[in-house]
């Protein structure tokens, strides 16, 4: 009767830890635990609620295991040697100091970020705040401890994104693994749900490599007003995805991974002020900014070439302009910027100023869709037919969209 007992107990504690392990899953079926009691109703209840978290588990490690071997982590370095004269150069006419090693290196790690492989040859994606500081240097690291030189291939601001290559000095044992280096697949970011679950990965704090945690999409579509440390350098990121996720300093760049063990994301945020509540880039932003690349040898972006501001119902009011949505085709006289650029698309067309776009192939430019964000689904090259209020009329207007690397 002793053993049966132990057997018994031996059961629930485990199953106990398997469901309170899925408390963390988020959406995995459980039992009700009341004072080390379970409930364990019918044999095939038991056994099907037990099958769903192992199913889950397993995802997140198989998850785990396809993508971690391509995350990298950036580690940002500093020559101290040239930071001293930088900074305290001023100090030399007054005190003296040993010179004996002061044309040596003195590399000192400052900072750091993370980046994914998706090539065999060693392209890599990370955020551009990761890499933006161009008076440091940057390395590369794998899971496995390889190291590689870093080579800014390009950025955009835009998006916040840069494309990396991985490089080497020929002979090394780095050199020999480019070519058929581990990368990432990509997922499609259109069609994500809220309440599914991902999975972050990346070099936290610049110290601990590989860092995964677990969580779901909070929500899509979002916009925030993002900058580093102390407010610097704040930038607007739309259509963003929201993930609960823990993501801390260092991630940034690293990728949000969906349960097949596709990225989905570029985790680039967090709020500072609010617990688990973290952004990612969409992958298929990614996707235009590396095809891209690939195809012009830089980032490109579709290019309408005008100036404008938007108008809604108060600057109707105010303005009698006709209309209370749209863009309004204005310049910056103080600034000298046209409100068309000259040779654009825009030009081209006979776009001017004090023209409101209405529409963009039946979309409506107004608070849920500014004009530049309709502009940058289209590719380069498609043409767009544009409804323009001008002269208190409507007309149609057809514009083939160039191509700019701003």
């Amino acid at each position: 009767m002793s053993g049966a007992k132990k057997v018994i107990s031996g059961f629930m504690v485990i199953l106990i830890s398997v469901v309170f392990g899925a408390l963390s899953g988020a959406g995995a079926s459980m039992y009700l635990i009341t004072n080390g009691y379970v409930d364990l109703g019918s044999g095939d209840q038991v056994n099907t609620t037990i099958t769903e978290v192992y199913n889950e588990e397993s995802q997140l490690i198989a998850a785990y295991d396809k993508v971690s071997p391509a995350v990298i982590s950036i580690i940002a370095l500093q020559d101290l040697n040239a930071y001293y004269n930088e900074y305290w150069g001023p100090l030399d006419y007054y005190y003296s100091y040993d010179e004996s090693d002061s044309s040596s290196e003195n590399m000192q790690e400052v900072g750091g970020g993370t980046a994914f492989i998706i090539s065999k040859d060693g392209m890599a994606v990370t955020n551009r705040h990761v890499i933006e500081d161009e008076t440091l240097e940057y390395v590369a690291y794998m899971d496995d401890g390889t190291e590689f030189d870093v080579e800014i291939l390009d950025v955009d601001d835009t998006n916040d994104l840069a494309i990396l290559q991985l490089t080497a000095a020929e002979d090394s044992e780095a050199a020999g693994k480019i070519g058929s280096l581990p990368y990432v697949e990509f997922g499609d970011s259109s069609s994500l749900d809220v309440g599914q679950m991902v999975l972050a990965i990346g070099n936290a704090f610049a110290e601990y490599d590989n860092t995964t945690t677990a969580g779901i999409i909070s929500a899509t579509g979002r916009e925030i007003v993002a900058s580093g440390m102390y407010g610097a350098n704040p930038e607007q990121l739309d259509d963003l995805i929201q993930t609960d996720a823990a993501i801390n300093p260092g991630n940034s760049g690293g990728p949000l991974v969906n349960l097949s063990g596709q990225v989905i994301g570029v985790n680039t945020a967090v709020d500072s002020e609010a617990q688990s509540i973290g952004f990612a880039i969409p992958i298929n932003d990614v996707k235009k900014v590396v095809d891209s690349y690939n195809l012009y040898g830089y980032i490109a972006h579709p290019y309408l070439g005008v100036m404008y501001v938007m108008v809604d119902a108060q600057a109707n009011e105010r303005l009698d302009l006709g209309v209370d949505y749209g863009a309004a085709i204005v310049g910056d006289p103080k600034a000298d910027v046209p409100a068309v650029a000259e040779g654009s698309p825009a030009e081209e067309a006979g776009l001017q100023a004090r023209d409101i776009i209405l529409e963009v192939d039946g979309v409506v430019i107004d608070a849920e869709h500014d004009l530049k964000d309709v502009i940058v689904e289209y590719a380069i090259g498609d043409e767009i037919v544009l409804k323009v209020w001008r002269d208190s009329e409507e007309i149609e207007v057809k514009v083939t969209l160039g191509q700019s690397n701003e």
